[in-house]
């Protein structure tokens, strides 16, 4: 059970590991896949590998069977150099008008990018729906565009698994959520939505700032915030209510408006620059700076970073 403490968002003790429920069926999901030949056995075993260390360490956690951030972090770790191996980078990708080789400090920056995005989803899972509404949002987004670039649908039915895998969970998560992910949902479905993101972008390297475009009011809102936390020596894996999105809760007074003014601010504000890098008419990193600027300044008026007047 989540007891409420000064720093938690709900107010009733509810059941957290819920996230067991889409771990399951959507590793279910994606060795049907592999039998049906719609997914590359190489990645597919890194992608489960890496998910599932992910997981046992995100269960054992919210069973408090794990103690300190350090023992955490290298799993992370170890999960983000399987997913890197079994699945690779870009070797080349396109940075404004310049061709860049990745090579490997580009692997050293896959591992950070991998180990960032799984810690994120768990620091941006602190309001009912948040995080699973974003993430079915950014998979069946990105399975879309990577449809739309690619023209091979055996490149996007895992997303749609984990889609569909979580929408289940969404149903009880909605708020007032019935049940929490956890740490065990929330590290998976970031682990496995950046693996996603890399086996698309070895197939078009673009598709990678198409991913990173959908993804990024959580990269923007826990971005600020830990550079603030950071600044002011907080130390960054103490529970705490200083999100952006936090902020916004308590003003509001509501979780379910928080997740769907963001749901709104990706469909109608992010999909649209995602498509335009994927159809080609506006360059990758171009669309990364004209979709991030707007969210990273929203995030500091928000006061991403700084502790609320009821902390």
């Amino acid at each position: 059970m989540d007891i409420p403490n000064e720093r938690s968002s709900h107010i009733t003790p509810t059941p957290r590991g819920g996230g067991i429920a889409f771990v399951t069926t959507s590793l279910i999901g994606f060795l049907l896949l592999l039998l049906n030949d719609a997914l590359n056995a190489t990645e597919l075993f890194a992608l489960c590998c890496a998910g599932s260390i992910v997981a046992i360490a995100g269960h054992l956690d919210d069973r408090q069977k794990i103690s300190g951030a350090t023992v955490r972090l290298v799993l992370h770790a170890i999960s983000a150099v399987i997913l890197i191996i079994g699945v690779g980078i870009p070797s080349e990708l396109a940075l404004f008008d310049q061709t860049v080789n990745t090579g490997i400090i580009g692997s050293i920056l896959g591992v950070v990018y991998l180990v960032w995005l799984l810690n994120l989803f768990n620091f941006m899972d602190g309001t009912d729906g948040i995080a699973a509404s974003e993430a079915i949002f950014v998979l069946l987004a990105g399975a879309l565009l990577s449809y739309h670039v690619l023209s091979d649908a055996n490149h996007s039915p895992a997303a749609i698994v984990l889609a569909a895998s979580t929408f289940g969970f969404i149903l009880y998560n909605w708020s007032p959520a019935k049940i929490f992910m956890g740490d065990v949902g929330s590290g998976y479905l970031g682990i496995v939505v950046a693996g996603l993101s890399l086996i698309a972008a070895n197939q078009d390297p673009e598709l990678l700032w198409v991913w990173i475009i959908l993804l990024a009011v959580f990269v923007s809102d826990a971005t600020v915030t830990l550079i603030r936390r950071l600044l002011r020596k907080q130390k960054p894996h103490v529970a705490h209510r200083s999100h952006a999105y936090q902020h916004l809760a308590i003003r509001l007074n509501s979780h379910a408006k928080v997740s769907l003014l963001v749901l709104a601010v990706n469909i109608a504000w992010l999909l649209p620059i995602a498509f335009l890098v994927a159809d080609k008419q506006l360059a990758g990193t171009t669309g990364v700076i004209i979709a991030y600027v707007p969210l990273l300044i929203a995030a500091l008026a928000f006061g991403a970073g700084k502790d609320s007047a009821t902390n």
